[in-house]
């Protein structure tokens, strides 16, 4: 589709807020933008509905399964969900089946990603056996390399992904818990006195030394924090880091029940107090992005007991609305804009985000009138902890001048995604 116009109530640039604004998009572009009406009929107005437009919403951390966990989510419907909520561009993480550990598994994601995704999307490699297959893997367009709490018993490894990494330009992602000062069963309730928060600190304290012992200085970026002292540490060592909704909005003491497994992931919950310093070093500015960690599994996976459920819940659907209806007010639209498009942008090196004359038409449009977190249908995954939760919903989303879902309508058929790679202008 080319040359043709959205409207909407409101339209944030990256700079300013815009009433009444019209963007003319003409190929993968915005071509002009007009404020204070538009003569002529849109193509698609939005107005009356309370609409915003934002540049691009990423998602940096998302697991869209597929491959031999399709049964769980795959990437045509991972990413239709990621369409219908807003999300224009995934990062994919590389535990699936098999692991993205290998040259020809990572060859396997991308092809399957290519064939089938209806947003913009990257990839994260696991920890590779060897220097060589680090250096390969790097070179193939990915975003970077994912360590997980278990590569950290394997130091020569780490530096094998720390050296290839800086080589390559891409980031080092670490999720942040140590094995090693875990302190009881994984399961059932108080699991974050099992995996407490100093285990956190501990990892990343870990990996900022085994970059100096290498001799290393890659781009360092920490995930789902889940405490307030990961947070300060990951800023102490220059690392830039994000946080989850459900750890800013969620407690451990809210998901109890027969739904307690629902609410199991990794990290997990905290208490009201951690809980509480999280969100407020959002709001001060220490957390540089907001990921979903997107993890479904099948319904019947999560009505197991706690002790074998496994952990993580699905929100592509939902988390920028609902994130959106709980934040925007406390930290402003700019400082939200940048946790969940400029910010997240940069760090994965995904281009300009920004909505304004010459900009990419990659655009979010969220709907500012509340309504209920409910099943939009499109993830596998038909559970959430946050089900019935206020939210604001998902409008239209724009991917490269192209409509990929409006709430009427839907997501639109086609696999329309492309690596982020290529859409750096």
């Amino acid at each position: 589709m080319a040359g043709w116009t959205v409207c909407v109530d409101l339209l944030f640039t990256g700079d300013e807020i815009v009433e009444d604004a019209c963007a003319v998009i003409s190929g993968e572009r915005v071509e002009r933008v007009h404020t204070g009406g538009f003569r002529g009929q849109p193509d698609l107005d939005l107005r009356g509905r309370s609409s915003l437009a934002l540049p691009g919403v990423i998602d940096m951390h998302v697991h869209l399964r597929g491959l031999k966990l399709a049964y769980k989510e795959d990437e045509v419907s991972g990413t239709a969900a990621a369409a219908s909520g807003c999300v224009t561009l995934v990062a994919d993480m590389p535990n699936t089946q098999p692991p993205l550990r290998t040259p020809e598994a990572l060859r396997e994601k991308l092809a399957s990603l290519e064939a089938g995704a209806k947003v913009d999307y990257t990839v994260y490699a696991g920890v590779p056996r060897s220097y060589g297959e680090a250096v390969e893997m790097a070179s193939m367009g990915i975003a970077g390399f994912k360590i997980y709490p278990e590569d950290l018993v394997n130091l020569d490894s780490i530096k094998n992904v720390l050296e290839a990494a800086e080589e390559a330009g891409i980031l080092v992602v670490l999720h942040p818990e140590s094995h090693d000062m875990f302190a009881g069963p994984d399961y059932g309730w108080l699991r974050r006195v099992a995996r407490p928060c100093h285990a956190e600190a501990a990892s990343v304290e870990l990996l900022h030394d085994a970059a100096r012992e290498c001799g290393c200085k890659p781009r360092i970026h920490i995930t789902h924090a889940s405490c307030p002292a990961t947070v300060v540490e990951s800023k102490k060592r220059g690392f830039t880091v994000d946080v989850t909704p459900h750890h800013l909005f969620l407690s451990e003491e809210e998901v109890t029940g027969p739904t307690h497994s629902w609410g199991k992931v990794n990290p997990p919950l905290r208490g009201v107090g951690e809980r509480s310093l999280l969100t407020q070093l959002t709001i001060e500015g220490l957390v540089d992005a907001i990921a979903s960690d997107h993890a479904p599994h099948s319904t019947w996976e999560k009505w197991m007991h706690p002790a074998i459920a496994p952990p993580g819940f699905p929100w592509l659907e939902w988390w920028p609305g609902f994130t959106a209806a709980r934040l925007m007010r406390a930290v402003g639209l700019e400082r939200f804009y940048s946790m969940v498009s400029k910010t997240p942008s940069t760090i994965l090196g995904a281009g300009d985000r920004c909505l304004w004359d010459g900009c990419p038409a990659t655009i979010s449009v969220l709907q500012l009138e509340r309504t209920r977190v409910y099943h939009k249908g499109y993830t596998k995954a038909l559970y959430t902890p946050v089900l019935g939760m206020e939210s604001f919903d998902c409008a239209a989303t724009v991917i490269r001048g192209k409509i990929a879902y409006t709430a009427w309508e839907g997501v639109r058929g086609g696999a329309t995604g492309v690596l982020a790679t290529r859409v750096v202008h």
